[in-house]
């Protein structure tokens, strides 16, 4: 097996600890002496720490959202419907760069993009220096990515590393299809629109026989009318899903591998972190 890559989503992953620590549970007892909030800090900590002792990566990395992406410019209602990030959770946010930085783990972040991207850019740039790649993450998106180089880790949903054979087996598509499902289909989630009245089975159907969105508007005289009156007045907004669910994998992320060994750090800087946060 050849040395392995851990990519860590960070937002994603601080999402997930954040609210599986807080459900039913006092918000008090997630902070500090003086009423610093740590849920989503402590929860992150904690699976890095999972992560270092257990699994001993060869490497590993995290990557972090900056803000507006892209996907804002071309379409301004995505992740509109998306609840507002909980006040006590945006602060620790700062904190989880803190302690990243303790461990001496590089952070990967680029302007206008989201960690999505950059996390596929640089699996790919792994995978093509002959590593293997696990991502750790709480977002489904991230399943487009999976290949026999890459596979993934939803916290708080599988606990094991998702192959291409179990992207196929979750959604009935391939991962290399993911795209072009979401491009139909849409994603509530994130406020993807898709194509109005075209189904997850009916999705199912047409890549099955099309296999890829370009196929499948190349067909349309071959398709049901019924389903191609939908695809035919849908077909901006398909094309416009394509563009907002695709994670981009070519942009210039790359990383130093001496770097990015894990374990070696400072044990009195983690130390330190984790005193003044009373973990």
């Amino acid at each position: 097996m050849p040395p392995t890559l851990y990519l860590i989503d960070g937002h994603a992953l601080a999402y997930r600890m954040y609210f599986a620590l807080t459900a039913g549970t006092a918000s008090q007892r997630w902070q500090t002496s003086t009423g610093e909030p740590t849920a989503g800090t402590y929860g992150f900590a904690r699976e890095l720490m999972r992560i270092l002792e257990q699994e001993k990566p060869d490497y590993l990395a995290v990557a972090f959202d900056t803000g507006k992406t892209f996907r804002d410019e071309i379409f301004p209602a995505y992740k509109a419907t998306r609840a507002k990030m909980p006040d006590d959770l945006r602060p620790q946010l700062d904190r989880i760069r803190q302690v990243v930085d303790a461990f001496n783990i590089p952070r990967l972040e680029m302007e206008g993009f989201e960690a999505d991207d950059v996390l596929g850019s640089a699996a790919h740039w792994a995978a093509a220096q002959g590593l293997g790649v696990k991502i750790i993450t709480g977002d489904r998106d991230l399943l487009q990515l999976v290949n026999p180089r890459i596979i993934v880790y939803l916290a708080g949903d599988d606990q094991n590393f998702i192959t291409p054979e179990d992207v196929l087996h979750k959604l009935h598509v391939r991962p290399d299809q993911v795209v072009d499902y979401k491009a139909l289909v849409g994603d509530k989630s994130d406020n993807i629109p898709g194509v109005a009245g075209v189904g997850e089975k009916t999705t199912e159907n047409l890549l099955a026989k099309y296999d890829k969105l370009d196929a499948i508007y190349a067909h349309l005289d071959d398709i049901e009318p019924r389903w191609r009156n939908k695809l035919e007045a849908g077909k901006e907004n398909a094309y416009l899903s394509y563009k907002l669910a695709a994670i981009r994998t070519d942009l210039p992320v790359t990383l130093d591998l001496e770097q990015a060994r894990s374990g070696i750090f400072e044990p009195a800087k983690v130390e330190t972190i984790f005193r003044q946060l009373e973990f």
